[in-house]
């Protein structure tokens, strides 16, 4: 995610309920306070960086797991 041009207007636009999966060391990213003003749920994942995928991919994948849950139709 970029804090700026069109990648960042085109993810706050989409009519659908939206997570930014991060990892607790990126927790100053710059816009994490505009993608939580604008309705995005954030999901820091412990013990991980930029790659949480691969630093806790368990704590990853019950997130995405818990948000799909509880946000589909």
């Amino acid at each position: 995610m970029t804090d700026h041009g069109d990648l960042m207007t085109k993810f706050l636009s989409l009519p659908f309920p939206r997570v930014f999966l991060y990892g607790e060391q990126n927790s100053s990213l710059s816009y994490l306070t505009k993608l939580a003003a604008n309705g995005v749920e954030l999901a820091e994942i412990p013990h991980s960086g930029h790659w949480p995928m691969y630093s806790n991919p368990v704590a990853m994948w019950e997130r995405i797991a818990d948000f799909h849950a509880r946000t589909r139709r």
